[in-house]
């Protein structure tokens, strides 16, 4: 665990493991659950995983304000990281992800979206997501995994792992809160995305409204759209329920693009 400024914001940065660099952007709840994922990503790569500003371990300053605003953190600090880099993003970090693509860092390799959130596609009066606020408090777990069972027992937290939750859930609504989950304008960047991209959803995720969610977010993408590979018996929070299998498909995925010279620096020479 380190601590890295970039401007006014310090982050509070996990880095563990050797190999390519992965740059591991959080969902929701911060790093309080992405330990698993980060560890077995960790066999294959050097992840660093850093708290978003305004998430329990970093600080906010207040300008950043936006997810376009957080973005530009992380395109800032992406430059500091041995490149090329890998880019995974889980819900709202997967929305963060693409904002980060937009903006074309020019070590940025590759980007894998899970469960991505920040597009919406149905019409206005409609959600593209469960509203998880409104929601009664004992079906979110439902909501958000593949099933209640699935979900973290947080009946054991301590009193300082409670304030991160919640810390974590103020931060998410100050992002996330209006309009729900996205961003209106995100949908008509995706196509300056220049580098190859994966979405990962689960067969069970039962946060969006409608199936075929992530098939259109991933049209969006580039010139030629994204891929999109499901895991079977996860819900919205694949990393964790599936950490291992994503660890898999994200190795996978680097393998073919960080270790071929050609498609690791085609983003490189496009800037």
């Amino acid at each position: 665990m380190s601590r890295v400024a970039v401007g006014d914001a310090e982050l509070e940065v996990v880095t563990v493991g050797s190999g390519p660099t992965l740059l591991f952007l959080h969902g929701e709840d911060g790093l309080q659950w992405s330990r698993p994922i980060i560890d077995e990503l960790s066999a294959s790569f050097s992840v660093v995983a850093p708290a978003a500003p305004a998430w329990p371990g970093s600080t906010r300053p207040d300008y950043v304000g936006t997810t376009r605003d957080l973005a530009l953190v992380y395109s800032e600090f992406i430059e500091s990281l041995v490149g090329p880099v890998l880019v995974v993003g889980c819900s709202f970090g997967g929305w963060l992800a693409a904002e980060l693509a937009v903006l074309r860092p020019v070590n940025l390799a590759g980007l894998v979206l899970v469960a991505p959130t920040g597009v919406k596609l149905s019409d206005r009066e409609h959600r593209d997501f469960v509203d998880i606020w409104s929601a009664d408090f004992s079906d979110i777990p439902g909501i958000l995994y593949s099933s209640a069972a699935a979900a973290p027992d947080i009946s054991g937290l301590s009193d300082e792992e409670y304030l991160a939750l919640s810390q974590a859930e103020e931060a998410a609504a100050r992002y996330g809160w209006k309009p729900y989950m996205y961003d209106a304008n995100l949908r008509h960047w995706l196509r300056r995305v220049s580098v190859p991209t994966l979405i990962v959803r689960g067969d069970q995720d039962h946060f969006i409204t409608f199936a075929d969610y992530y098939e259109r977010y991933a049209q969006l993408i580039g010139p030629d759209g994204a891929d999109v590979e499901t895991i079977a018996g996860a819900g919205h929070r694949v990393e964790e329920e599936r950490p291992t299998e994503l660890a898999s498909i994200v190795a996978d995925f680097s393998g073919r693009i960080l270790r071929n010279p050609a498609l690791a620096n085609a983003a490189v020479r496009e800037q």
